[in-house]
């Protein structure tokens, strides 16, 4: 009997060999981006491959259990790649909304005790600025130019115990309406009852397994994407879509062009699309 999955990079690698061929990631085309303007899918194999890679990287530069990583990456392929390689090295990450000023980013680094910040090319700069107000060093870097050469951990990993569901998962931030934004831990086992709850509605909702595609617009600094959403789609080997953000007038060609099985939505959306 196959043993169930205690982290979500093992549920990861066990969807990843036993349907290597399935689309994980689907890019949704947009002419007007610099980034994959034409779009483009990724499979379990295809991500699971630079994860690996990406692990080695931060195992290699000291980062391990009990680290937490600041990811400023959107909602794009790369978040995947180093947050499952964060995840299989028990290090937690810390998922930051991409519309965060100074001020605010600045609260985030230092409230959440990151040692590492890992951001696109044009956030480098923002970042950076708001790390150097910091009491202690963090190192800030593009997650293309500079994650092959990471800088070196100041400090050893600080956890020894075996990682597992009562590891870190992530440290997810409220919004912060009526004051300073509160950072929840979850672990690897409330991502993965998440998950499986999510697939356990059945009836009008039931979710098969291989064969669904998610749109989902909400952030992925959002429980709904990155906790419920993503990993429901690891444990069944479906398809995550990820647009950019929720848009009134590319809502129906991105899901219809993405062959969208299951949508996600929040109350304002419905009349948003009417309108």
């Amino acid at each position: 009997m196959t043993a169930m999955p205690t982290t979500v990079f093992n549920a990861f690698t066990a969807t990843a060999r036993s349907q290597p061929g399935n689309p994980f990631l689907a890019v949704p085309a947009r002419a007007d981006r610099d980034w994959l303007p034409a779009g483009q899918e990724f499979t379990y194999a295809d991500i699971a491959a630079e994860i690996y890679t990406q692990r080695a990287r931060y195992a290699a530069a000291g980062y391990g259990h009990g680290h937490r990583v600041a990811l400023l990456l959107e909602s794009r392929p790369e978040f995947f790649v180093h947050y499952l390689a964060l995840n299989a090295l028990g290090a937690g990450i810390v998922p930051i909304n991409p519309d965060y000023r100074h001020e605010e980013l600045g609260y985030l680094l230092d409230h959440s005790e990151a040692v590492l910040a890992v951001a696109l090319p044009h956030r480098v700069g923002d970042l950076a600025r708001a790390a150097a107000t910091l009491a202690r060093p963090l190192p800030v870097v593009d997650v293309f130019a500079r994650t092959r050469d990471l800088p070196r951990s100041a400090d050893a990993p600080p956890s020894h115990d075996a990682i597992g569901g009562d590891t870190e998962c992530a440290l997810v931030y409220t919004s912060g309406t009526t004051g300073r934004p509160k950072g929840c831990i979850l672990t690897n086992h409330y991502f993965l009852t998440a998950g499986r709850g999510y697939l356990g509605h059945g009836g009008l909702a039931a979710i098969g397994h291989g064969c669904e595609r998610f749109y989902n617009p909400l952030p992925l600094y959002h429980m709904n994407h990155l906790a419920v959403c993503a990993t429901g789609a690891v444990l069944s080997a479906n398809c995550l879509i990820l647009p950019e953000r929720f848009s009134p007038s590319r809502w129906w060609p991105e899901v219809t062009g993405n062959r969208a099985t299951i949508i996600h939505y929040l109350g304002i959306v419905a009349p948003m699309l009417l309108n």
